[in-house]
């Protein structure tokens, strides 16, 4: 197993409107000490996006060889993502034009995945409170809009890895789709294909108050990577370091070796990060490589410990 984090961890500082360059953030984080990455396409309404303009194939060109230089390897990326999950209440979608572009930014990044050599490409289900969040109109529609992509990224050999969702701040259960393990595992399944499968965020299961030992074991091998975050149960999503908030960490990472689970344990703790900047930010991103290097000891002894 591989210690890795997004490029958003990094990406984004407290004092300035402007994301910085990806080539300089890549060379950061390797000196920080990341080896492998997770590469954030979340930035889709930023002018200074990576894949706007017609020059995106050789920005995303040009990042591939920035990687090589830097011996770094894109296990991931986290496609373009509706805030809300719902187009239908999304303020952007109501602008003209916007739901073509959004698409145009999600062909895109399957289209990069496929010249980064990304494995997996994380993906946001869409919810439908005009479909009254019913199951079975639901899972059609995700596939209706999805099915496109999750095809070309196995053409460009990436496979797609659904996320389970986050509550919606009324906390009400069905109004995000994938909230519960056993949607996400129906919407996963569905696609019968070992290129479609799930990635588990620590944080979103938490604000769902899962037992996080059960609902892994159900996901079993459909589990392909993580988002490694922590929380307080009942307040915003906050993706902190492992141990600042509530999360189950040994049962966590002892349920992961007991599944066979083989991706990276990947850091998704940009919110530790994005309101600083200069050099106590990046004393921030290092305080990150260590703590995930506790974590990975501790993955490393349990599974001594199980004899693998």
């Amino acid at each position: 197993m591989k210690l890795s984090t997004t490029t958003g961890l990094y990406q984004k500082s407290g004092n300035s409107a402007v994301l910085k360059d990806l080539n300089e953030v890549l060379r950061v984080l390797r000196e920080v000490g990341y080896e492998e990455i997770d590469l954030s396409f979340c930035f889709q309404n930023r002018p200074e996006y990576i894949l706007r303009g017609d020059d995106w194939e050789k920005k995303i060109d040009q990042l591939g060889e920035t990687a090589a230089k830097l011996g770094i390897f894109f296990y991931q990326c986290h496609l373009p993502f509706v805030p809300g999950c719902s187009p239908y209440a999304s303020p952007e979608f109501k602008q003209p034009g916007y739901a073509e572009y959004f698409d145009e930014s999600t062909r895109r990044a399957y289209i990069a995945c496929g010249r980064l050599g990304v494995k997996w490409a994380v993906a946001h289900p869409r919810s439908y409170p005009e479909f009254n969040y019913e199951n079975k109109a639901t899972l059609e529609a995700n596939h209706a809009w999805q099915d496109k992509f999750v095809e070309l990224g196995i053409k460009n050999g990436t496979g797609t890895a659904v996320e389970n969702m986050l509550p919606s701040l009324d906390r009400k259960f069905a109004s995000r789709y994938c909230q519960h393990y056993d949607q996400l595992i129906e919407y996963v399944d569905s696609f019968a294909d070992p290129m479609v499968g799930i990635c588990w965020d620590t944080g979103h299961a938490n604000q769902m108050q899962f037992d996080q030992v059960r609902a892994l074991r159900a996901m079993g091998k459909r589990v392909k990577t993580l988002h490694i975050n922590d929380n307080h149960y009942g307040n915003t999503d906050e993706h902190l370091l492992p141990y600042m908030g509530e999360v189950d960490w040994p049962g966590v990472i002892n349920t992961l070796v007991e599944i066979g689970y083989e991706g990276n344990l990947n850091y998704e703790t940009g919110k530790v990060t994005f309101n600083s900047w200069g050099d106590v930010q990046l004393d921030l991103v290092k305080m990150t490589y260590k703590n995930g290097l506790y974590l990975l000891d501790c993955y490393e002894k349990a599974l001594l410990e199980r004899g693998k």
